[in-house]
């Protein structure tokens, strides 16, 4: 079986960029966003109960999310139209890598996507004109367990200073306040 991804480390434990074959021809593209055989053999996630797409004019900014346990979960991202800048933070006392961010740029167009493992807080930029996300989640969302942190708090170089947020993400809590359960 020939590998369907090329996976890339970002630095994050767990945390990985896959990089998919991407077939072109004259009609179109060709994505494969899933391939179980891959999946297990890198021991990730292979059984996705939610999954949900958001459109998003340039300048949103969607995040940082994430589910406290026992309703914690694994995400795989991507971004199926336009581009945009997708970002996590540890928040896992145990990792080396606690409260380290990390970005990368994502669009249609090179198809990566992010897998993003439990204990981390995940959020999005829309850099183009419109963008379309979609994320696969190892769990439902639960109300009782959602969980945010204010994106100007984890020390990250975002390119804006003034996005367009919902009334929600403006009243998150900072990165310093936030007791981490992972």
């Amino acid at each position: 079986m020939t590998d369907q991804f090329t996976l890339v480390e970002t630095g994050i434990p767990e945390c990985v960029i896959l990089k998919p074959k991407i077939f072109s021809d004259d009609r179109g593209r060709f994505v494969k966003v899933f391939f179980e055989p891959f999946f297990k053999k890198h021991n990730m996630m292979t059984c996705f109960e939610e999954e949900y797409y958001s459109i998003s004019k340039k300048g949103t900014l969607r995040g940082l999310h994430f589910q406290e346990p026992p309703d914690d979960h694994i995400k795989l991202v991507t971004c199926v139209f336009g581009k945009i800048l997708d970002v996590v933070v540890d928040l896992r006392k145990n990792s080396p890598t606690f409260k380290r961010a990390f970005g990368i740029e994502i669009d249609a167009q090179n198809g990566e996507m992010l897998y993003v493992p439990k204990g981390l807080a995940h959020g999005f930029y829309t850099m183009s004109e419109t963008a379309i996300f979609l994320s696969m989640n190892s769990g439902k969302f639960s109300a009782e367990s959602e969980c945010g942190l204010r994106w100007d708090s984890i020390g990250y170089d975002w390119p804006t200073l003034s996005p367009s947020l919902s009334e929600k993400d403006q009243n998150l809590g900072s990165l310093d306040q936030y007791e981490s359960p992972f």
